[in-house]
């Protein structure tokens, strides 16, 4: 466990991809974490928001895009993920919904700097602390399985 800023965080991100280089890497987050931030400094790291919106209809863009995050959105969003996106070795693909892997990260982040973060994007807080929620309960379950390797860092500014 870790409890970063943004440039340590990346170095810690860097050094967990290093390590699990030749494996499938999910980083599990919120909205207004950060990780668009952290992509744009790091190649081959990608964000499934763009990789879906590139395969996914305009109906389903609107569904998913619904305000409050809802456990049916993510469900809906989950399967949509399932069906259109594969993680690849080397490739560490940032989500908000496990899909198949041998590394799963959560990227954390505390309710004040969540809150902070919306306020400055123009996001709804309650909207990322739903979705927040959520990803945290699909996060114990896979836990709880223990059937991958875990890291848990907290973002911190």
């Amino acid at each position: 466990m870790g409890n970063f800023a943004i440039g340590d965080t990346m170095n810690t991100l860097d050094a967990i991809f290093e390590k699990h280089q030749n494996e499938r890497i999910i980083v599990l987050s919120t909205t207004c974490v950060g990780k668009t931030t952290m992509i744009e400094h790091r190649q081959g790291w990608t964000d499934v928001d763009i990789l879906l919106g590139e395969r996914m209809t305009a109906e389903e863009i609107e569904f998913v895009s619904q305000v409050p995050w809802t456990e049916e959105i993510g469900q809906v969003y989950g399967k949509i993920m399932f069906d259109r996106v594969k993680a690849e070795a080397g490739r560490p693909l940032f989500c908000s919904v496990v899909l198949d892997c041998e590394v799963l990260v959560y990227l954390d982040i505390s309710r004040e700097n969540l809150a902070r973060h919306c306020e400055k994007r123009g996001v709804d807080f309650q909207y990322a602390l739903q979705m927040k929620e959520e990803i945290e309960k699909d996060w114990d379950a896979h836990k709880a399985r223990n059937d991958r390797q875990f890291y848990y860092v907290v973002m911190a500014e």
